[in-house]
């Protein structure tokens, strides 16, 4: 509504005028407090905005915009919270691929190792056939 507002007399109109039998006043004074949780918990998303409650207030009170603004950051939080928890799981999966990830490194190097060792084993022979080969070719 237009011009100031004055404090909340706690008439009762606002909650009367509701058709989803709020009670704005009490939801005001939860908003005021930052107490969403509260307010919620009081009906304030069960509000229909209407805006009766506006209307009927004899203090001028913007009830509507406060609970529109109170729906906001309700459904912000929420927000909030589902992000955290798809970066929480995303932080998850990453781990666990990290981790999978360096299992798999790990055999494959083992596996190269292996296979390494294997070459050695077969150049060490083939020297070692070589220098027979010259042992027999030194000797009369």
């Amino acid at each position: 509504m237009t011009g100031f507002e004055l404090p909340c007399i706690r008439c009762g109109d606002c909650a009367t005028a509701c058709p989803e039998r709020l009670q704005p006043q009490q939801l005001l004074w939860d908003l005021r407090a930052d107490k969403l949780k509260q307010a919620s918990r009081h009906g304030l998303l069960d509000c229909s905005e209407c805006g009766r409650c506006d209307l009927v207030c004899p203090s001028r009170i913007g009830l509507l915009s406060r609970f529109r603004d109170g729906k906001a950051a309700i459904e912000a939080g929420n927000l909030n919270l589902q992000q955290a928890a798809a970066a929480r799981e995303r932080f998850e999966r990453r781990g666990e691929r990290l981790q999978r990830d360096s299992s798999e490194r790990g055999q494959r190097e083992a596996a190269l190792a292996q296979q390494a060792a294997s070459t050695d084993a077969v150049a060490a022979a083939i020297e070692r056939a070589r220098a027979r080969r010259k042992q027999s070719r030194d000797q009369p």
